[in-house]
């Protein structure tokens, strides 16, 4: 019998001691809500030069064009519009492209024309990326002006609260001296002459 529990196929996984699982409990612990946030540190980071693809649920490879255009779905790219700041700075960059596109085509002739496409395109993408980031740094920095704005508020309340609370204890002190100036145990209300 002894020698049946020590035997390696026989042997019931021991959750505390299971090689497989990690020293955190994931769910439970702060440590465990932080992999989930910021990845695992025991996994290793991928390096812009040795940039690998892990596809969910499979082991980490190199990633090539086709299977990162493959992962992008058709209602991400249907519901682009619905990303903030994308719609904006789209429509920037086709106005940009579209107008130095048109001015190189109209100024360079008829043998220019592959030149002002290239043109177009260039000054679209590099007017919608230069738009998108001002648009996102407006953002941050409204969300930061926004915070800061809520800061005070929470700070102007409190401020209110203590107010109030100086104001109703000065009430409550001035109404209890004239309850004793008031009341028949005061000698000073008495005057005999």
């Amino acid at each position: 019998m002894a020698e049946d529990s020590q035997d390696p196929g026989n042997r019931q996984s021991n959750p505390s001691i299971d090689p497989q699982k990690s020293a955190h409990d994931r769910s439970q612990s702060q440590v465990g809500k932080l992999w989930d946030a910021f990845g695992n540190p025991e996994e290793p980071v991928n390096v812009l030069a040795n940039a690998k693809y892990k596809p969910p649920g499979k082991s980490a490879k190199d990633a090539n064009y086709s299977e990162l255009v493959g992962n992008i779905s058709l209602n991400e790219l249907s519901n682009i519009h619905k990303t903030p700041c994308a719609r904006d700075s789209l429509m920037t960059g086709i106005g940009a492209g579209f107008g130095i596109g048109g001015v190189r085509a109209i100024f360079g002739g008829l043998p220019s024309l592959w030149s002002a496409g290239n043109w177009a395109v260039g000054v679209f993408a590099i007017t919608s990326l230069a738009a998108y980031e001002f648009c996102r740094k407006r953002q941050r920095d409204e969300l930061a002006g926004m915070k800061q704005a809520f800061e005070m508020m929470q700070d102007l309340k409190i401020k209110q609260q203590k107010d109030k609370e100086k104001a109703a204890a000065a009430v409550t002190a001035r109404a209890e001296e004239e309850k004793r100036q008031k009341s028949w145990t005061n000698m000073s209300n008495y005057k005999f002459w």
